[in-house]
């Protein structure tokens, strides 16, 4: 079973499948009571002998499994019922909440693959299965400006953590690295390429060189981006606040940027700072919606 679990991860694996001729099942949580581990809108698929995401932490993802299997078998969707409420007496919820799902063997493939390409396309997409609809909202992205060390430690923190991550720096040898999915080498910091922010994308600016800094904020501040953030300390936060004014930034785009960078102050380890940075984007996206 892949550990995948992101709408896009699962309904491109559930295309996959049903492209390749493999009967598939797709599982739904519809609805969620008290502690559960995944929010309402989660899902997992899985063919007769393969499986990508998860509803739980192990709990109930292996009976989940075997039900949905059945269900390719005969053909029949199914409603489940997992924790208070559940015909299922052997199957406990430690947390003691409740999880219903919904099982739908073989799902049109149309409506798959339109929902994949709206993701893909960065785009949130309603998807309407039988009676049920989910909305499904593109996976976080995380636009990376910066050097070094703080930079490579976020990338790789970041896209453990299921982000996509775009990484533009003047150190060309960084676009090697493995945890970026897409790389910019910046030769002119006063001419930044485009960056295609939109609602779902979070950037961090890691510059010691603060003048480094202006157009790439610039940028940042006249797209859609849900975070905005920048290293350095008060006071040269402070310096960069009046330079963007004098460049015609309003005191209401300012406000946008968060700095100092980071849900723990004043980090001086690069993986430690990327750790309070990765949990202020997190945090932010968890406050308007992003999640």
């Amino acid at each position: 079973m892949t550990a995948n679990h992101h709408a896009h991860d699962v309904l491109g694996w559930t295309l996959k499948q049903q492209q390749s001729g493999e009967a598939c099942a797709l599982i739904v949580v519809t609805d969620i009571f008290g502690g559960t581990l995944r929010a309402k809108g989660a899902m997992m698929a899985t063919t007769r002998d393969a499986a990508c995401g998860y509803i739980s932490a192990g709990c109930v993802d292996s009976d989940i499994i075997t039900q949905a299997r059945a269900s390719l078998a005969d053909g029949k969707r199914r409603h489940l019922v997992y924790g208070e409420g559940s015909t299922f007496k052997d199957i406990v919820l430690p947390c003691g909440g409740s999880i219903h799902v919904e099982i739908f063997p073989n799902p049109d493939s149309t409506t798959i693959q339109q929902a994949v390409a709206s993701l893909s396309d960065r785009e949130e997409t309603v998807l309407t299965l039988d009676d049920v609809t989910v909305t499904c909202t593109p996976r976080l992205r995380l636009r990376i400006v910066g050097r070094v060390e703080p930079m490579t430690a976020l990338a790789s923190l970041s896209k453990a953590s299921g982000f996509l991550v775009h990484g533009q720096s003047p150190d060309e040898d960084l676009g090697l690295n493995r945890f970026f999915d897409v790389f910019d080498h910046l030769t002119d910091p006063d001419l930044p390429p485009d960056a295609a922010d939109d609602p779902w994308t979070a950037v961090v600016i890691l510059f010691h060189d603060h003048s480094r800094e202006p157009f790439i904020l610039e940028q940042a501040l006249a797209g859609p981006a849900f975070y905005i953030g920048a290293m350095g300390s008060l006071r040269a936060h402070e310096q960069r606040l009046e330079t963007l004014r004098l460049r015609g930034v309003t005191d209401v785009q300012l406000e946008r940027i968060h700095a100092p960078i980071g849900l723990v102050p004043a980090m001086r380890d690069a993986q430690h700072l990327a750790v309070s940075i990765l949990a202020e984007v997190i945090k932010t996206a968890q406050d308007r919606g992003r999640l």
